[in-house]
């Protein structure tokens, strides 16, 4: 029997590692034991909460080491290969996950074999030349796949307090048992501040209503769940018809949730469906409060009816978290003021004020001095976009610089673009904005 454990790594950079589900991890060990059965023996190997100096002895010897790697991930994930390979020589270490598309040959020199893109298919054939010792280097999974044709993900890989957490709605709801799910894979827009395009092949796919029914019925059974996360891009679906059709299913399973939604083109009737479907927050990509800023960066809203659809959220009674960045090009010297403004304005629940920094595979990472951007590092364990939002000490660390002069007017120091970071997520964290 194969021996093989997925590592989750620490997750140390989120103030909260357990409300980050391993769900990538949890879907594909679902789909290894549904190829191989009792030919594997498969466990995952949660590694949130451990000291860092018990990391090692928190890893039980396996034949088999699988990783799913993110930009912010790489640097703990290559540091812990090195050791593993030092007290179980003969394992083999093998790795997918956003940062391996954008950086193979980086990630070629840690890991012994890499899968670049979706991972469907990619990690049972991986598994098939372990087996018969024949693993290549290099796997590759180019065409997207249909969602439908696998398994929901099985959450017996962890204990029920790993899965299961409150805090996870707010207000009335906050002490509802919840945990993380996800129903859709991609996004149709392409924001020059975000990778998600780029990663996901430039479409949506959706699971099939009945299946999403099936999954949170799933939830409810096994883990008494009474509360829901969505995780997707965009849990009202931009399509009206695909959005019905969900908001219908979900509206049977009789849960509360919350999701992140797009800032415009969502109707008032589908927003009414939200609600009796059991919305209960959602979270609104706006980015900026500027209108010329938003079309620097592609984000294809009007500032208008963006506001707008936060008052038909609010008459419907649904909570509001704006979701904010501070640093993008051609924001103006005021930009604190008039972000103040429009909070006092518009009254949102809370706020998740991130500042702007290169993601890797976004057009600002591919293509900075389009935006009169130097990046002046690259190095992956700095890469994160949120501090402050619980304490003073968590400050932000901004890792590129305006040109004095840049194709939008005058340039923001890196310094500028500190203290206003600073300031508007102080004045959140007085006011209990900050999400």
């Amino acid at each position: 029997m194969l021996e093989i454990g997925f590592i989750m790594p620490t997750y140390r950079q989120y103030y909260y590692p357990f409300q980050n589900q391993p769900l990538v991890q949890l879907y594909l060990l679902t789909i290894l034991e549904q190829r191989f059965g009792d030919r594997v023996n498969l466990s995952l190997i949660d590694l949130r909460g451990i000291d860092e100096s018990r990391l090692l002895q928190s890893i039980p010897e396996k034949d088999v080491f699988l990783y799913s790697v993110g930009t912010q991930d790489f640097y703990e994930f290559s540091t812990l290969v090195q050791e593993l390979r030092t007290v179980y020589p003969e394992a083999k270490h093998i790795a997918g996950g956003t940062h391996i598309k954008l950086f193979p040959d980086e990630c070629a020199n840690v890991f012994d074999s890499i899968a670049i893109g979706e991972g469907e298919e990619s990690i049972v054939k991986v598994i098939d030349d372990v087996m018969a010792s024949t693993l290549k280097p290099i796997y590759t999974q180019g065409a997207p796949v249909n969602l439908d044709l696998y398994p929901y993900a099985s959450r017996k890989y962890l204990p029920k307090k790993a899965i299961v957490g409150t805090g996870l709605l707010q207000g009335e709801n906050q002490n509802l048992p919840g945990t993380a799910f996800i129903f859709s894979r991609g996004c149709p827009f392409n924001c020059y501040f975000c990778a998600n395009n780029n990663l996901s092949l430039g479409q949506v796919r959706f699971r099939s209503p009945h299946l999403v029914k099936e999954e949170i019925e799933y939830l409810k059974r096994e883990y008494q769940i009474e509360a829901v996360i969505f995780k997707d891009d965009n849990a009202i679906p931009v399509n009206r018809q695909v959005a019905k059709a969900h908001l219908e299913a979900v509206g049977e399973t009789n849960i509360k949730w919350r999701g992140q939604s797009r800032a415009n083109g969502i109707k008032a009737d589908i927003v009414k469906l939200a609600k009796e479907a059991g919305c209960v927050d959602i979270a609104i990509g706006l980015e900026s409060v500027c209108q010329n800023v938003l079309e620097i960066i592609n984000k294809r809203i009007d500032f208008n009816e963006a506001k707008e659809y936060i008052q038909v959220l609010k008459n419907a009674g649904i909570g509001v978290r704006l979701n904010l960045i501070i640093g993008l090009p051609g924001e103006p010297e005021d930009i604190v003021q008039k972000t103040l403004d429009f909070i006092n304005e518009v009254e949102p629940n809370s706020v998740l004020l991130n500042y702007l920094y290169p993601v890797p595979g976004s057009e600002i990472f591919k293509n900075p001095r389009r935006f009169g951007i130097t990046i002046d590092s690259y190095d992956w364990s700095r890469y994160s976009g949120t501090a402050g939002r619980y304490s003073e000490d968590e400050l932000p660390d901004i890792l590129f610089d305006y040109d004095k002069v840049t194709p939008f007017g005058n340039g923001v120091s890196k310094e500028k673009m500190y203290r206003n970071y600073v300031e508007l997520q102080t004045i959140l964290r007085e006011k209990g904005l900050n999400f």
